[in-house]
């Protein structure tokens, strides 16, 4: 889920001719990190082409990587991943070589074939969100709220599960067991301005996929301006979710006000445990769009955001608030997880959502040394 990014300006110097880079990536922490996200800036892959861009490991053994374009015509950065034992110091090779074909563990699609739907996931998670042909269909729902596709399978599952069309049977690898309605659903973001929830008049206007697995799926949704306490303000949502992560990355810029206090939140159902610490959240709860909640299991949701108030009962939600500035970019995490999909009670997820939220105050530390 954690990404560390070497700054543009080279750490030493490249010849413009070079063939490979070393890249030292350290655990600082006592704490074991699984399948952490490490990014290097393209512009310190001096040589390496990105067809030909190879990622091997201190046995010489190749590693998925994918070349990250974030929407551009040119690369931005190069990622792959790895797990790092306390205290551990690991070092990979970037070179120029064959790539081998890697599996897709990340995938997002927008799903015209259900009133224009925009779909993600990976080989823990899977979500959906609602768009523009939504809000002239039979449902006619406008609604920031995000759902939640809950899985036991590491297989990537949205496209057999829109062309079976019974998402909300469990087949064995999960289903459609969360009610959404016009809340924020498991993670979506609203102004939150005089102690109300200011709406959008429409579902998201333009969806944009910026890159598509094998390792990251990312997808840019723009919403028309909508009212909030007299402004016109706009919002620029990306999401982004990395393989083997519960946890969405959710950067929101709004614009058309100073400041505005924003929630980032879940929707409160059958709560049945609740934890927090600073800037995070999680919840236990019922599958609410169920007709046999008892079968079909409890759903795990969680939010991180630094720095935020955490208010964990307010307007049928718990909610993380925190300012956010004009145009900057508002980060945060939105994770869910499943009782019969490897979350194993509240204290367990209670300790990914806190390991989660540590990950972000001391990142791995990643350095090229040659």
């Amino acid at each position: 889920m954690i990404r560390k990014i070497i700054p543009g300006a080279a750490l030493l110097a490249l010849a413009s001719c070079a063939q490979s880079v070393q890249i030292e990536v350290s655990n600082p922490t006592q704490h074991a990190r699984e399948a952490q996200t490490v990014e290097i800036a393209w512009t310190e892959l001096r040589g390496v082409k990105p067809e030909t861009a190879v990622v091997t490991d201190a046995e010489g053994k190749q590693i998925p990587s994918q070349v990250i374009y974030a929407g551009h015509e040119k690369p931005q950065a190069l990622i792959f991943q790895t797990d790092a034992e306390a205290g551990q110091t690991l070092r990979f090779t970037v070179a120029e070589g064959e790539r081998e074909a890697y599996p897709s563990k990340a995938y997002g699609r927008q799903v015209p074939e259900r009133y224009d739907d925009y779909a993600w996931e990976n080989d823990k998670v899977a979500y959906r969100l609602y768009g523009p042909a939504l809000e002239t269909s039979p449902e006619k729902l406008i609604t920031p709220g995000i759902d939640v596709w809950v899985k036991s399978t590491d297989r990537l599952v949205i496209d057999e599960r829109y062309a079976r069309g019974h998402y909300h049977h469990d087949y064995g690898d999960g289903m459609d067991c969360y009610k959404v309605g016009v809340t924020l659903g498991s993670g979506a973001s609203l102004p939150f301005a005089g102690g109300k929830f200011w709406m959008m008049g429409h579902n998201y206007a333009a969806q944009r996929t910026l890159d598509n697995g094998p390792i990251r799926t990312t997808v840019e949704l723009t919403y028309a301006p909508f009212d909030v306490d007299g402004k016109q303000v706009s919002l620029v949502k990306t999401i982004s979710l990395d393989a083997g992560s519960r946890f969405s990355r959710m950067e929101n810029r709004y614009t058309g006000a100073a400041e505005l206090p924003i929630a980032a939140g879940v929707v409160r159902h059958d709560v049945k445990a609740f934890a927090q610490g600073e800037g995070w959240f999680a919840l236990r709860e019922a599958a609410s769009d169920s007709a046999d909640p008892a079968s079909d299991g409890d759903i795990y949701l969680a939010i991180v955001l630094p720095g935020a108030e955490i208010l964990p009962d307010t307007l049928g939600h718990a909610l993380a608030v925190k300012t956010a500035a004009d145009g900057q970019p508002l980060v945060y995490y939105a994770g869910s997880g499943w009782s019969k999909g490897g979350v194993d009670g509240m204290d367990h997820w209670t300790a990914t959502t806190a390991e989660a939220a540590a990950a972000l105050q001391t990142p791995l530390e990643v350095r090229i040394v040659r």
